[in-house]
């Protein structure tokens, strides 16, 4: 969830990009709804970009088996702490462990709901790992195919 003012985003996706990506649009759509009360809608799609976007908290769920790849949900300070606040009833004043959870947990349910969604035989999940540190991006290996999602929040 952040601004694509650098780099190029669309809106449209090719059919297998859809048959992907729209159960995680749905997921996140569903779990940010569910567990926050917050009303989300992708805005747009950035492909390849090796270099994600800067954001300041970043789960990151692993993909494996059938599918080799990563889920990644990366916010602003900000967002992090509205999410903390809305998930556990009090906001949190600046980022720590209570939002890093948060963080980590929402990650978790949009991965764990994407991948009964997908319904991909073979497809496991990781644990959800969280980053955090201001302005900080996640790298991809080269020849990655990397689909970011940008999300519309409340708080953006």
């Amino acid at each position: 969830m952040g601004s694509a003012s650098k780099l190029e985003c669309r809106t449209e996706l090719s059919d297998s990009q859809k048959r992907l990506l729209e159960p995680i649009i749905k997921c996140t759509e569903d779990v940010f709804s569910i567990m926050l009360g917050w009303d989300v809608q992708v805005v747009g799609v950035i492909s390849n970009d090796r270099h994600a976007m800067r954001h300041d908290v970043s789960g990151i769920l692993g993909l494996s088996g059938t599918i080799r790849g990563s889920i990644v949900l990366s916010v602003d300070q900000d967002v992090a702490l509205e999410a903390a606040g809305a998930f556990l009833g009090e906001k949190p004043t600046n980022l720590n462990a209570d939002v890093i959870d948060t963080v980590g947990e929402l990650t978790n349910m949009i991965g764990g709901s994407s991948k009964d969604r997908l319904n991909i035989a073979g497809l496991s999940l990781g644990l959800p790992t969280v980053v955090s540190g201001p302005n900080h991006s996640i790298s991809f290996e080269p020849g990655a195919n990397v689909e970011m999602l940008q999300f519309l929040s409340p708080f953006i």
